[in-house]
């Protein structure tokens, strides 16, 4: 009987340790550049806090050695109740127009934008505030990490 005991013991630490965290539900007024990083580290990516041309924070990343930033807005406190995320490609010609809007017309995550040189950049928007957890913030950094690499795809990167 011990040895069942024990058993089921075992079984169900085993269990625990195998499930995922608790997901953390951010407070109403947003997410902080710290809680951010943390999501990314947790999926193994870099993770850098800088501050924007605007003074509000900005996290440097990379995946499939593509790099990008999350940009952060409606900040007050340290808490902001938007995020961006946004990469820029530099081409030797830039990018057509109608290459951008093909990728706007066919894809429903993350959006084409052009720079005054015509390089594209592909950002994705969150709102973070209200009942966000750090599960859909993990969801929405995996989204971003299959955007990316398409859209570099897509414009012949």
């Amino acid at each position: 009987m011990k040895k069942i005991i024990a058993a089921a013991v075992a079984l169900s630490a085993l269990a625990l340790a195998a499930s995922p965290a608790a997901a953390y539900t951010y407070p109403a007024a947003g997410v902080t550049a710290q809680e951010v990083a943390a999501v990314l580290k947790a999926k193994g990516l870099p993770a850098e806090i800088a501050t924007d041309d605007g003074g509000d924070p900005m996290i440097k990343s990379k995946s499939d050695d593509l790099n990008w930033r999350i940009y952060f807005y409606q900040c007050e406190k340290g808490r902001c109740s938007s995020i961006q995320f946004s990469s820029g490609f530099d081409l030797d010609d830039g990018l057509s127009l109608a290459k951008c809007n093909e990728w706007n017309f066919t894809k429903r995550f993350g959006r084409c934008a052009l720079d005054a040189e015509m390089d594209p950049y592909t950002r994705y928007d969150i709102d973070v505030a209200k009942g966000y957890t750090s599960e859909t913030l993990t969801y929405a950094l995996e989204t971003w990490m299959l955007i990316v690499p398409t859209f570099s795809e897509f414009i012949g990167y």
